[in-house]
Order: C-alpha cells, then structure tokens, then sequence
C-alpha cells in the first residue's frame, strides 16, 4: 500500500499565502573561514572541559560533605549517648542518696520495734514464769498440807502403847 502524502489543509495554505501569517526566517550565517571553525571547536572543547571540571569538583565536594555530615552524626551520636548515660547515672545516685537514708530510717525503726516487742515479751515471759512458780509452790503446798492433815485426821497417829506390868 502506497502512503498518501499529507496534503495541507486550508487554513494552512491561506497563512502561508497572506503577510501576516508568513513567517520570515533569518538568512543563513556566512560560511565561517577555516581557522575560525578550529578557533570554534578549541573553544567549545575547553568549555566542555571546563563543565565537566566543575561538576567533577562539585561531586568531590558533595561527596566531601557528605562524609564530614557521616563523621559529625556518628560524634554527636556518641555524645549524646555519653551525656544520657552520664545523666543516668546521675539520676540513679540522687534516687539511691535519697533511698538510702529512707532504707536506713525504715530498718532502724523496724530493729527498734523488734527490740520492744522482744524486751515486753521477756517481761510478760517472766512475769508467767513467776506465776506459774508461785502456782506450782501454792498447788505443791496445798498438797503437802491436805496429805499431812489427811494423814493425821483419817489414820491418826499411829501410837502403840503397850502397857505392860510386872
């Protein structure tokens, strides 16, 4: 299949056709002389060279940049690491200067009490020991003293006289 060439449409015809729809191109450049055309291509080379030099230069110093950036955050990550430890240990010794004494006071008090309650209880233990001593000699003495009158009221004495004569 043959292609049709595109034919122009109307519009396009009548601008190309009146003044104000033609376009005026400029007239060509002279032909440039042979040294100049070197002169041209020195000078573009050294552009280019000049470019790519600074955008070489740029990326080392992106680079550069990047890694003082890189050295920077690993010091200041310590640091703060550093300081956050440091304050830590600071917090734990102001909470153990402030429990110690609070531990002391509560195991003073606690040893106090204990002494208390263990000096009331000797008294209490004494004073049972005492009672019940003087409860064992009473029961013992009531003892002793029925077995005695018992003795002398229910078998008597016990007197064989014997009467003899000669």
């Amino acid at each position: 299949m043959a292609s049709k060439p595109k034919e122009e449409s109307l519009w396009e015809k009548i601008k190309k056709n009146f003044p104000w729809g033609k376009k005026e191109e400029p007239p060509p450049p002279p032909p440039r002389p042979a040294a100049q055309t070197k002169q041209v291509s020195a000078q573009k080379t050294l552009e280019t060279a000049l470019y790519l030099q600074s955008w070489w230069r740029g990326t080392l110093v992106r680079r550069s940049l990047l890694f003082a950036t890189l050295c920077a955050m690993s010091i200041q990550r310590w640091w703060r690491r550093w300081a956050f430890q440091l304050k830590e240990e600071r917090r734990i010794r102001a909470l153990m200067m402030y429990v110690w004494p609070e531990k002391s006071t509560v195991l003073l008090q606690s040893k106090l009490r204990m002494w208390l309650t263990q000096t009331q209880f000797k008294k209490y233990q004494k004073a049972a020991q005492v009672i019940q001593n003087n409860w064992r000699k009473y029961v013992l003495q009531q003892e002793f003293s029925n077995y005695s009158l018992n003795n002398l009221t229910y078998d008597g004495i016990d007197l064989n006289i014997d009467i003899i004569v000669e």
